[in-house]
Order: structure tokens, then sequence, then C-alpha cells
């Protein structure tokens, strides 16, 4: 089988932007609603494919308020999560557990090599999306591709855990051997939900990710109820939380390990490396900050930053689901973003991200005190330096996402490649006078560059569209 690059990439949405299952937690009701209307015009300016979400009403409106209410429902889960973790571990004890899983969350969708990406597009193809029979075979496909990736990055990982980890916490790479392990089940279940996505089957899709989502604060708080949970523990019921997660992309796919198979994993592999670069920088950007706080950071105030880290996560949110709607849009053929276009969307997600931003700050140190517990009081000074850096960050995704959408996933990598230096560079200057708060002032520097450079470049992008149109017309 085969794909047209323009006509299904504008069928299915951009993997790294649909992803709400990194930890984090809601905001309060109030904080919602003073932005919908806000959102709803933004999204009102994309022009959005009916075939994306077709389970639920076909308007933009419709569409948009469902997806942010599902992604604000996955991000609570992941909140209990994260109250759990530090309410059983404590602040060393989530320091620990952070520096256990670090490299695990670093190459979590690097390991996937673009395969998500891929999976996406042949899932959305006509052909595929009107046959069952077809889908179970590219589903057989996605869970040997899973396999593959997984097996890789695992290895990978266990080798960075035995030799990269800082001298002070090398005692924690038997737990961070264990946590290695769950990559084969997250992998199959990322790439085999790509199917779901692809052929507009979000019912399925949105299922299996909440299971996914819940099975881990699940089996911590069942865990909790019968013993005393340590880091090994949380390590081990990750790897089991990872399995429940492959079997139920699994459950219902006939023959899935012998059976007929569309495309061979070689194949998907040499498709996807665009992709999968793309991936590689874009996530050590967005992980930089973590790993200078593992390498320069005592495992005390690395719990209080990895505590705040997802804690703050709510904000990417919304900008992030319109990055859905602004991938169709970058890849729709049919009617093309004018420079008009991207002053309302980008002006409104800005404004947005200001508002809540500042909302989001005044009620955080409470918040923390009534979940986390006074023990994490000092923690609340990093959520007020990583808040803004979130809020950027979810910008930044939206307009990745149209990049990716326009068949340019490669075009982002300078920016992000020169704020990375730009983060070093302020963490080495700081360091000395501000300490780990240091890391989070670098990672707001860093997603400011980011947020200037990609925005020249779309509207670059836009600007060189409405040219060719015009010669085109003449």
């Amino acid at each position: 089988m085969s794909f047209r690059p323009t006509s299904d990439l504008a069928r299915f949405k951009d993997a790294g932007a649909a992803d709400y299952t990194r930890r984090g937690m809601t905001p309060t009701s109030s904080t919602t609603d003073s932005v919908s209307a806000a959102v709803l015009e933004a999204a009102e300016a994309v022009p959005l494919d009916d075939s994306v979400i077709p389970e639920k009403p076909k308007s933009t409106k419709g569409q948009f308020l469902w997806t942010v209410g599902f992604a604000f429902a996955m991000v609570a889960v992941q909140l209990g999560q994260g109250i759990l973790l530090v309410r059983l571990l404590g602040p060393e004890g989530r320091g620990e557990y952070a520096t256990a899983v670090l490299y695990v969350q670093m190459l979590l969708y690097v390991g996937l090599m673009g395969g998500l990406e891929v999976i996406c597009r042949y899932a959305a193809a006509e052909e595929t999306k009107s046959h069952s029979e077809s889908q179970n075979r590219l589903r057989r496909s996605a869970l040997w591709l899973g396999i593959t990736t997984g097996i890789v990055t695992t290895t990978i990982v266990i080798v960075l855990n035995l030799v990269a980890l800082p001298e002070s916490k090398q005692g924690l790479w038997p737990i961070a051997m264990i946590c290695s392990l769950s990559l084969i089940g997250q992998h199959v279940m990322l790439i085999m939900t790509a199917v779901d996505r692809g052929s507009g089957e979000f019912s399925k899709y949105n299922t299996r990710r909440f299971i996914a989502a819940a099975a881990f604060p699940l089996l911590l708080l069942i865990a909790a109820l019968v013993t005393d949970v340590g880091v090994m523990t949380a390590g081990i019921l990750m790897v089991v939380a990872s399995l429940i997660s492959m079997g139920t992309c699994i459950i219902g796919v006939p023959h899935p390990i012998r059976g007929q198979r569309e495309l061979r994993t070689k194949k998907l592999l040499l498709e996807s490396r665009p992709y999968g670069l793309s991936m590689l920088v874009t996530d050590l950007f967005e992980r930089l900050d973590l790993l200078l706080v593992m390498w320069l950071a005592p495992f005390i105030e690395q719990g209080f930053y990895a505590s705040m880290v997802p804690a703050v996560y709510p904000l990417t949110v919304i900008p992030n689901t319109l990055g859905l709607f602004l991938f169709n849009a970058g890849a729709n053929t049919d009617r093309q973003l004018k420079t008009s276009d991207v002053h309302r969307i980008l002006g409104t997600s800005i404004a947005i991200q200001a508002v809540t931003t500042i909302m989001f700050m005044l009620v955080i140190g409470p918040l923390v005190l009534i979940l986390y517990g006074q023990d994490f009081q000092p923690a609340i000074i990093f959520a007020l330096w990583l808040a803004p850096v979130s809020a950027i960050k979810g910008v930044l995704q939206g307009l990745d996402s149209y990049l990716k959408g326009r068949g340019r996933p490669l075009a982002p990598i300078k920016a992000r490649g020169f704020a990375m230096l730009v983060m070093m560079a302020t963490t080495w200057l700081l360091f000395p006078s501000m300490g780990t708060l240091s890391i989070a002032a670098a990672a707001l520097s860093g997603q400011v560059v980011c947020l200037i450079w990609l925005s020249a470049i779309v509207y670059a992008d836009v600007y060189q569209q409405s040219q060719n149109s015009q010669v085109e017309g003449v």
C-alpha cells in the first residue's frame, strides 16, 4: 500500500500534539470558563476536515470542546497519579523515582523513531479505513513495530542507566532497569492506538488511552491500601501498567503475532526517519531541564522540581488541542491559512496563555499545600517559574503541529538546537547564585527563543504559500 502525502496528511492528527498522557493537573473550572470563548474563536479560524472526529458533533466548536474536555479528563487522572507518588514517596523518594524514570521519559517518544506518524498515515488512507481486515493487518504491523522500537529503546535506556547516572545516584540503577522494561508495552500502546486515531475511530482511541493513563495510578492506589509503597514497588507497578496498556490494544485483533501484516517493520522504519529526527530534537529540548536537574540537584530538590512539572502541565492543554486543528490546517490543500489567520490564532493563544498563567500562579501555592502537603512548600517557587514555561510550550506544540501538517517536520530543529545552547549557557551563568532554580529560569529562556523562532517560520511559510498562490493564479 502507498499513501498520498498531501491528502492523507489532512486526515490524521499529529502524534506529538495529541498526546495527553504526560502527567499533569487540572486547573479550576473558572479558569476554563474564562477562556472558552477565545479558544473557540481561534478554533474557528482553522479549517477542519470533518472526518477527524466522526463520533462527535461535526462543528468545529463541538469537536474542539469535546477534545479539550477529554484532554482535561486525562490530565485529571495524571494529577491523581502525581499526588499519590508524592504522598507515598515524599520529597526525597520522589526525587529518586524521577531519577529512575528519567531516561525512560526522555526516550519514550524519541524511541518510536517516527513510527507513530507513519502508522497514522497508512491508517488514514481510504482503502484502510473502509476495510476491517486491512485495519487488522495494519494493527499487526503496528504491534511488531512497537515491539521492535520498544526492545531497541529499552536496550539504550539500560546502557544509559549503567553509564550515565551521577555518581551519587548510581545506587538506583536496579530500579531504573526495572522501569526501562515498561518501554515495550508503552511503545506498543502508542503505535497501535495510532491506527485508531488515523482511521478516525476516536471512541476506541480515547478508551484505550484512558485505560493506559489510569492503570498506573490505580495500581498505586491498590498497593497503598495493602502495603507500604517505595520506589522499587512503584517501578514494578509501572511495568505492570505498561503490560495492561499493551493488552488493551491487542485484544480484538485476531492472530496478533502470526497473522498477516500490511507492512514490514523495516519499510515503516525507513519511512519514519524524518519524523524520528524531529522527535529526537524536540524531546531532548523539552526534557533537557530534567536532565540538568538530575545531574546538578540533590534528591530532595529534584523531587520538588519533578513534582511541579506535571503540576503546571494543564497550561499546555488548550493550545495543544488547538494544535490538532492546526495540523489539519497545514495539510489542507483546499484552503490555505492567511497571515491574518496566523495573527488571530497566535494572538488569541498567547492572550489565553497569559491570562490563565497569571490565574494559575495566584492559586498554585495553596493548591500545592492542600494536595501535596506541607513538606512540598519549597516546591512552590519551582511551580511559579515553570508555569510560564509550560504556557509557552503549549503554544510551541501548536506551531510545531502546523509545520508537521505542512510536511516540514525538520523546520524547527535549528531553533530547538539553539534554544538548548541558550538553556545550558543560562544554567552555567545563574547556577552559582540561584542553584536549582536557575534550571527553571534556563527552561524559560529556551522556550522564549523557540517561540520567536517558530513564529517567524510559520509566518514565512504562510507568506510563501500566498505568494505561490498569486503566481499560480496569474
